[in-house]
């Protein structure tokens, strides 16, 4: 039986959410280490939940924004290998120029285009059902279990379980926070 996502607005979503006390905001610090390239124009990259369905289905294209080709990240565990989970797929997603370069530096202490990530806390709030998402462009998947990053009310996105456990430690609760431009 295929699972069924119901389509949201992030940003509805968390404001819902958090108004009747259901999503309770928590603060996490990015620590996971990307392997980062530039794509190839039209190159298709499929991202993964983890239980092996389709989350998102990108394709390369050119930052509208300043007009340099997206950048194509691959998650590195915390030994520097690449993330590969048990169906045998990369942990692999597309990120316009202008998020990338905000968003991770050159980590100078590794070799082979190894990335790690600038900036301070972020909110995230938790998905609690199956939703799809329209993100950057395109639509994704996240099941229940993932996670939104409500940190700018103008750039709301998922992020998976997996993901978000790989890639994030939670810091704190965040029980005032409130969802305001």
């Amino acid at each position: 039986m295929e699972k069924e996502f119901v389509r949201i607005s992030g940003k509805d979503y968390a404001e819902a959410g958090i108004a009747s006390g259901e999503l309770k905001p928590v603060i996490a610090v990015k620590f996971s280490r990307v392997l980062a390239r530039r794509g190839q124009i039209g190159e298709e990259v499929i991202s993964y939940t983890q239980n092996g369905l389709v989350e998102k289905v990108d394709t390369v294209g050119v930052d509208e924004t300043t007009k340099e080709v997206d950048w194509v990240l691959t998650k590195l565990d915390e030994n520097g290998e690449v993330v590969v989970d048990e169906f045998g797929h990369k942990n692999e997603w597309i990120v316009k120029h202008a998020t990338f370069a905000k968003k991770y530096e050159l980590d100078e202490t590794k070799t082979g285009g190894v990335f790690k990530p600038v900036g301070g806390p972020q909110v995230f709030v938790p998905i609690v059902m199956d939703v799809t998402l329209e993100q950057w462009g395109s639509l994704m998947n996240i099941e229940a279990g993932g996670w939104l990053n409500i940190t700018n009310p103008d750039d709301i996105y998922g992020i998976s379980e997996r993901d978000f456990e790989d890639t994030y430690r939670i810091v704190s609760d965040a029980p005032t926070y409130k969802l305001t431009k």
